[in-house]
C-alpha cells in the first residue's frame, strides 16, 4: 500500500511542479516566468481581482543566454464560444482557437515582441507593443477565466503579422474582434517562433449579474465599435523610453483598453 501511496504523491508533486499553464492546456511548460503586479507576485493559478490587474505587470525570466530574444503574450482562454460571433473574423480565426476546455475560446490581451534581458533578469524592449495591454474584463456571472502569460523564443526570421492578419499591430489595436481567437498552439509552430521557455497564469472572475450575450466585444470603443488605443501622449503605455531603450513593465498604462475577457 506504501508504494502505491508514495508514487501518487510523487505523481501529484510533479504534476503541482509542471503547472505553470492551466492543466491540460497547450503549449506547456513547467519552467516559470515572474510576474508582478505591483507588491503581488504571481504564483500559478493565483486568483486576482479585476482591479488588481488592470494595470500592465512587470516580468522577469533568467535565460540560459543573456543575448537571446523572446516574444511574450498574454492571452485569455476561458471566452465562452457564444460570445463570439463568427461572421464578424477573419479566416486566419477560424475555426474557434481551442480554449481551457470544451465551449471555451481565446482572446489575446497583450504581445510584445524583441524582448531581451537587464543585468536583474527584467524584461527589456526595444519595439513597440504588437498588442497593447488589455486588462482582464471577464463576462459577468461567467466562470473564473484562466489569463496565461507565455514566453516563447525569438527567432531569426520572425516578423510581425502580416497587414492583411486581424493581429496585424494596427488591426488588433483597432477592433477588438480581431483579438478574439488567438491560437496559440499554431503560433506556437509558426516561423521565427522558438522554445516556449516560461509561463505563470492568473485567475480573475467577474462575479456580477449575468450580462447579455453579446459578440465579445467591450469597453472603451470609437464609432463603428472600433477600440481606441492607448493615449500617446504622455507615453505610459507598456513600455516606456529610457536612454534610447525601453523597459518592460516600469510603468503602467494610465487609460487602459478594457477589453472583455
Amino acid at each position: 500500500m506504501y508504494p502505491l501511496v508514495h508514487a501518487l504523491g510523487a505523481s501529484l508533486l510533479v504534476a503541482c511542479a509542471s503547472a505553470q499553464t492551466p492543466p491540460g492546456t497547450s503549449p506547456a511548460t513547467n519552467n516559470p516566468l515572474t510576474v508582478n503586479y505591483g507588491s503581488t507576485e504571481v504564483t500559478p493559478g493565483i486568483q486576482l481581482e479585476r482591479m488588481e490587474t488592470s494595470t500592465i505587470p512587470t516580468f522577469a525570466y533568467q535565460p540560459s543566454s543573456p543575448s537571446q530574444t523572446y516574444t511574450l503574450l498574454m492571452v485569455d482562454l476561458s471566452i465562452p464560444s457564444t460570445r463570439v460571433d463568427p461572421s464578424a473574423l477573419s479566416p486566419e480565426q477560424l475555426p474557434l482557437a481551442p480554449g481551457v476546455s470544451a465551449n471555451r475560446t481565446t482572446r489575446l490581451h497583450f504581445w510584445q515582441a524583441g524582448l531581451t534581458f537587464s543585468a536583474n533578469g527584467t524584461l527589456v524592449n526595444t519595439t513597440e507593443p504588437v498588442a497593447y495591454y488589455n486588462g482582464p474584463m471577464p463576462p459577468a456571472g461567467d466562470i473564473p477565466h484562466d489569463y496565461v502569460f507565455y514566453l516563447f523564443v525569438q527567432e531569426e526570421g520572425f516578423a510581425p503579422p502580416a497587414e492583411d492578419s486581424p493581429f496585424n499591430v494596427e488591426n488588433v489595436n483597432e477592433e477588438s474582434s480581431n483579438r478574439s481567437s488567438f491560437d496559440v498552439r499554431r503560433f506556437a509552430e509558426g516561423e521565427g517562433v522558438g522554445e516556449l521557455v516560461a509561463a505563470n497564469y492568473i485567475v480573475v472572475q467577474n462575479p456580477g449579474a449575468s450580462a447579455t450575450m453579446s459578440s465579445g466585444m467591450a469597453g472603451p470603443t470609437a464609432t463603428g465599435g472600433a477600440v481606441m488605443p492607448p493615449s500617446p501622449s504622455p507615453f505610459t503605455g507598456s513600455a516606456v523610453k529610457l536612454g534610447g531603450r525601453s523597459v518592460l513593465g516600469l510603468t503602467v498604462l494610465g487609460s487602459v483598453m478594457a477589453l472583455l475577457g
